[in-house]
């Protein structure tokens, strides 16, 4: 018995399916980055100022200075551009000492105020840089402190070289300030009618240690007071230690100008006339009352007769060897 499906439809025809393609993978381009920003354009350099004759620096007052030991002075300069606008210089300096006497020179302390600064510092024997704004036609005050050290020696020396150059370069503006030791004069005072024992003393100790005296002088006009010519006060004042009659130094140095009169020789018959009474203060007839007859200014002689000679006899003495009683009486004796 046959059903109504054919055989063949029992076992069928397989056909093939036809095959999905398999999707290669896609490789992704890298990512672009997003292109940078064009920098801006860089703007030109500034050119830079020749300041060739437009800087000068000049010393405020005096470029070399004698001092005294332990004393302070201030020595100053101005610097000073010309340029139409500011500009910016390098100030170069260096402080270098000389001595008369090599490897004992005693340093000089040197002080300043930088530009711009509160305080002052300390300048070494070496080379420093600074860097310092102008304004146009505006002058830069440099000042330098300088002590001259106890221990300094005659002539001995301090420079401060500044040197000034401007942002172009080129040569720079130069300027040297220096203090020199120089000796003082110094005022000691002594026990009245002893000046000569003192000056003795001193003189004989100033011969054993050389560079700390180099003269003295005893007024006799002026009692009381030796002056010595020295370099320090601390050195004559150690040199006056244990010797008899020194009352010690006078503080401050005494100028030339006030011993130059001590140093002129005073006529010693100035302020007399003839007829005066005077006493004989030297000489054989010290202590006689006598009258002045004759003055001879060239010579500085004064002659006088004896007032209580039983023969007046004339007696002609130096200026110096008699002493002013009365001014008065008549010319001539009468």
């Amino acid at each position: 018995m046959t059903n109504g499906t054919s055989e063949e439809e029992g076992i069928g025809l397989l056909t093939p399916q036809a095959e999905k393609p398999v999707p290669k993978p896609t490789v992704a381009p890298p990512p672009v980055a997003p292109a940078a920003p064009a920098a801006p354009p860089t703007p030109p350099a500034p050119p830079k100022v020749d300041l060739t004759g437009l800087l000068s620096l000049k010393a405020a007052d005096d470029t070399t200075r004698e001092v005294t030991a332990g004393t302070v002075t201030t020595l100053s300069a101005v610097l000073l551009s010309r340029a139409a606008e500011p500009v910016s210089v390098s100030l170069s300096i260096e402080v270098g000492y000389t001595s008369t006497y090599p490897g004992e020179g005693a340093e000089w302390p040197v002080r300043w105020l930088p530009p711009g600064k509160r305080s002052s510092v300390e300048l070494f024997p070496r080379k420093e840089t600074h860097a310092i704004s102008l304004a146009p036609n505006t002058g830069q005050p440099l000042s330098f402190e300088i002590t001259a050290p106890v221990g300094v020696r005659y002539g001995d020396r301090v420079e401060v070289r500044l040197g000034v150059t401007g942002p172009s370069g080129g040569a720079p503006v130069r300027l040297t300030l220096a203090c020199v030791a120089r000796q003082a004069v110094l005022a000691i005072k002594t026990s009245r009618g002893y000046e000569r024992e003192v000056a003795d003393t001193l003189l004989a100790r100033a011969e054993e240690k050389a560079d700390v005296v180099f003269s003295l002088l005893v007024p006799s006009s002026l009692r009381g007071y030796v002056f010595a010519e020295g370099m320090s006060f601390e050195g004559v004042r150690e040199m006056l230690k244990g010797i008899r009659k020194a009352r010690g130094l006078v503080e401050g140095e005494t100028t030339l100008k006030e011993v130059e009169p001590l140093l002129v020789p005073k006529i010693t018959v100035e302020g007399f006339v003839e007829g005066a009474i005077v006493e004989l203060i030297s000489g054989p007839f010290k202590g006689e009352k006598a009258r002045v007859k004759k003055i001879d200014q060239a010579k500085e002689e004064i002659t006088v007769e004896l007032i209580e000679a039983v023969v007046p006899i004339p007696v002609t003495v130096r200026g110096d060897h008699v002493r002013m009683l009365e001014r008065g009486g008549a010319k001539g004796g009468g």
